[in-house]
């Protein structure tokens, strides 16, 4: 009695992959943005930014949007008649900063498995496995039946085979 083998579990698509990576892009915009706002706000407060001036009510009106989770977390304390150290939009920086770092290494692995894939995807109707040279090492003939190597656009080839 044969045996057959269980097929292989089938690769993300890369259209999926894709909208996955469009969407953090969209977050992590999102993220730099209200931590551009909460640095800007965190500066003019500091400085005692006078509210008289639009493009001041402008980003306090933006901070206490992004704030809404921390506001008073910390009590404010004001440093002069005018300047104040909130504490509470600090610690949102650091909140936001922490999270930006973890969008960017999730857009870096998303990018990638994308690169990985397409790879694959590449290899595959020249029947190269994946995993296997395509090249003999730097400095060795290319000996016959050898795959030729084959690379996805935008990724340079240098010298072909048998090639210096």
């Amino acid at each position: 009695m044969s045996t057959v083998p269980a097929p292989a579990p089938a690769p993300p698509k890369l259209w999926l992959l894709r909208a996955a990576k469009a969407l953090v892009v969209f977050v992590y915009v999102v993220v730099i943005v209200d931590l551009v706002l909460l640095t800007l706000g965190f500066v003019l407060q500091l400085f005692g930014a006078s509210t008289d001036a639009e493009f001041t009510r402008w980003v306090y009106r933006n901070v206490e949007r992004v704030m809404e989770p921390f506001r008073g977390m910390f009590p404010s304390k004001a440093v002069s008649d005018q300047s104040v150290l909130d504490v509470s939009l600090l610690f949102a920086m650091i909140v936001y900063s922490m999270v930006g770092l973890t969008v960017h290494a999730l857009i870096t692995w998303l990018t990638e498995r994308i690169v990985a894939l397409r790879r694959r995807q590449h290899l595959a109707p020249a029947g190269v496995q994946p995993g296997t040279p395509t090249a003999p090492p730097p400095g060795q003939p290319v000996e016959p039946g050898y795959p030729t190597p084959r690379y996805p656009r935008g990724v340079p080839a240098g010298p072909g085979p048998g090639q210096p």
